[in-house]
């Protein structure tokens, strides 16, 4: 691994993520400090190696004092955080390198409207991201590919499963975002389920939205787990207990719609999970032949299609999920990631 002793790296976004937790820890491994600065803390967070500071846009005099005690080699700025205009103005004049941070696939040109909006708003024009993309499109020159690791250091070991039972999908998503498009696993998987070959576990927050097809959504969910007894409602499951539900599934799937990243799948592949990921998920980028299948959501046939071959075929379980975990443990691992890290601030 790249050594980082005394590199000091800021995130600034709206959340602190859990899809973050990974890159933390690595760099903290690595021998970096790291600060993280939100707009709020809530939900499912990892606070195990960095807590983050909350600050209001107004906050300046406080975030300008955080930065000049964090002192950091490197910023990132998210697209989505509030604090990006006041952190954006604090960095220039500490000469601090800033690099924006969105979700934009890396394989897409940006539209002159948007550099000239990061200009005119003060924002840097130089981007990282953590999406891929699926289009072979040559990326501009200020775009950098920082996927975010999807492991700690040393690896979770190998999963012993069952080949004899039931194949176990996870569908870890937001329970009451009709986005997220749950209905369309339990529709492909029905006749599995009902022959007792497979059982779905749904799990995410099923707090309610306002939106009436979203409660209309998180109603249906419920009512469907509550009449087929192979559908099991997990809910929110803490991040810490990730690790063992990736690890007693076969198979992670994901068909949402407009989904900047989606990360579920991705951390599963660890466990040698096979992922199924939704083509409008930047995560899809991370798969190919070998160690998963991407779908489209607004062809439903090829979820169906999907779940329906890795269900019935042992030997592509096996294959597929040698080659998630291959994929999650090197491309995907803190090693790669500390040395995109370490590349980055040496570009300065």
């Amino acid at each position: 691994m790249a050594d980082l002793a005394g590199k000091s790296v800021l995130f600034v976004v709206a959340r602190f993520h859990t899809n973050l937790s990974f890159a933390v820890r690595a760099l903290v491994a690595a021998g970096a400090r790291v600060t993280v600065w939100a707009g709020k803390s809530d939900g499912p967070e990892d606070h195990e190696v960095v807590t983050p500071q909350v600050f209001a846009p107004s906050d300046t005099d406080a975030m300008t004092a955080s930065w000049a005690a964090a002192a950091p080699d490197i910023a990132f700025l998210r697209n989505s955080a509030a604090l990006r205009f006041a952190a954006a103005r604090i960095g220039k004049r500490a000469g601090t390198p800033l690099w924006s941070y969105d979700l934009h696939p890396f394989h897409r040109r940006e539209p002159l409207s948007r550099r000239f909006y990061l200009w005119r708003k003060g924002l840097p024009i130089r981007r990282v991201t953590a999406s891929r993309g699926l289009a072979d499109v040559r990326p501009d020159r200020a775009a950098r590919y920082l996927p975010w690791p999807v492991v700690d250091s040393p690896p979770p070991p190998m999963p012993q499963r069952d080949s004899t039972g039931p194949v176990t999908v996870l569908c870890a998503a937001k329970l009451g975002k009709r986005r997220k498009m749950q209905d369309l696993v339990i529709d492909a998987m029905r006749d599995a389920g009902r022959a007792g070959r497979a059982r779905l576990v749904l799990a995410g927050s099923d707090s309610v939205f306002n939106a009436p097809e979203d409660r209309a959504h998180l109603a249906a969910l419920y009512a469907a787990a509550e009449a087929e007894p192979w559908i099991e409602m997990a809910g929110r499951v803490p991040f810490p207990d990730m690790p063992a539900l990736y690890a007693r599934s076969d198979i992670c799937i994901l068909p949402s719609f407009d989904e900047p990243l989606g990360f579920a799948p991705a951390e599963s592949m660890a466990y040698a999970c096979v992922p199924v990921i939704s083509s409008e998920a930047g995560s899809a980028g991370y798969l190919t032949a070998d160690n998963g299948i991407v779908i489209d959501p607004h062809r439903p046939g090829t979820i169906q299609d999907a779940l329906s071959r890795l269900i019935e075929d042992p030997a592509l379980r096996a294959r597929l999920g040698a080659g998630a975990r291959d994929t999650a443990l090197t491309e995907l691992g803190p090693d790669r990631f500390v040395q995109r890290m370490a590349a980055l601030i040496a570009e300065g």
